[in-house]
């Protein structure tokens, strides 16, 4: 049997035309069986919709008139190769390819390329480790003060109740958006949500929170125009439609700059602050892990990260041996506390 050692003999349009094909019902299988957000499938077919672009320019290159054979074990390289001369950066470049090493599985799976006879080993540029970004709960009220500033009218009601529900339930804010009526149980405080892969979970929020969602809801009718039903969005625009998520990342950008903050302001940082406060007091890491929905726990231990971070400044603060630098504690007090918020 063939493998991608082995140089490939095929014309060149019927090979690009051959990954097209393999690519229509790709895209179809990730639709169908994968369960993906729209988001993560535009993303996919437009990685593999680059590859398709640049693969007749590989094909010419590698494959001289008088000679046939075209050696696919060069595909990831060139490829890799190619993205870096865009200047993306090395996450963009290691996302698109995983998301073609992908493919290239799926192709041979589903017999367009024979078992083996495309190479699965991609280049990969090491990414620098970036610990999220996450709110003190003095930073949160300052944002909260923001978004109750001016006269109380539905849009402020409304603002207050979405930073308090992000921070405290850490919902997506594709989920927070695609909240219905139907999803909130009031009395329990508790909210059905479907997240990434139509898989469903529930989410809780604080009294604090229901209590702005309370006041927010009382005046729904008002941007609706209309009563709620079950499958009425909850979070509106002022024109009475659902909210969608562009506009939610300006709202969270304008109250982050009223509040003076000096950090990026974007929606996953409650997320990102919703688990970093659990873990700081104590909850478990796959309890923390349900709460967020994640399949994988490796995606819930990197805010374990920055817990142990914090831990260890406030070791090297307050332990009295902890010093052997010489340095007075005061100094170095100030020196960490720099050091934390760089």
């Amino acid at each position: 049997m063939d493998d991608f050692q082995t140089p490939h003999r095929e014309t060149p349009s019927a090979l690009h035309e051959r990954f097209a094909e393999g690519a229509g019902a790709f895209f179809g299988h990730l639709d169908v069986n994968r369960g993906l957000s729209t988001h993560t499938l535009r993303a996919y077919q437009a990685d593999v919709g680059q590859f398709l672009e640049w693969l007749p320019g590989f094909i010419q290159e590698k494959q001289p008139e008088a000679r046939p054979e075209i050696p696919l074990h060069d595909l990831p390289s060139a490829f890799i190769g190619y993205l870096a001369g865009l200047q993306l950066s090395k996450s963009s470049i290691a996302r698109k390819g995983s998301a073609i090493k992908s493919f290239f599985k799926f192709l041979m799976k589903e017999r367009f390329f024979k078992e083996s006879a495309l190479p699965l080993i991609f280049p990969r540029p090491k990414l620098p480790r970036r610990l999220p970004e996450f709110l003190s709960q003095a930073e949160v009220e300052r944002i909260l003060t923001a978004a109750s500033q001016g006269p109380t009218s539905p849009l402020t009601l409304r603002n207050r109740a979405m930073v308090e529900l992000l921070f405290s339930s850490g919902m997506r804010v594709g989920e927070l958006i695609a909240l219905d009526w139907g999803h909130i149980q009031w009395e329990q405080a508790e909210f059905r949500i479907l997240g990434k892969g139509d898989r469903e979970r529930m989410a809780f929020a604080s009294q604090r929170a229901m209590n702005a969602l309370e006041a927010y809801a009382a005046i729904w009718p008002t941007l609706s125009g209309k009563a709620s039903s079950y499958d009425s969005p909850f979070f509106l625009n002022k024109d009475g439609t659902r909210l969608n998520v562009r506009s939610v990342r300006r709202l969270l950008v304008e109250l982050g700059s009223i509040a003076e903050l000096d950090k990026p302001i974007h929606p996953h940082v409650f997320r990102h602050s919703f688990a970093t406060h659990l873990l700081n007091h104590g909850v478990d890491l796959r309890i923390v892990q349900e709460l967020l929905g994640h399949v994988s726990i490796r995606s819930t231990q990197i805010y374990t990260h920055i817990s142990t971070e914090r831990l260890k400044r406030a070791y090297l603060k307050a332990h009295p041996r902890a010093n052997p630098s010489g340095i007075p504690s005061a100094e170095k007090n100030a020196m960490l506390d720099r050091e934390a918020s760089s």
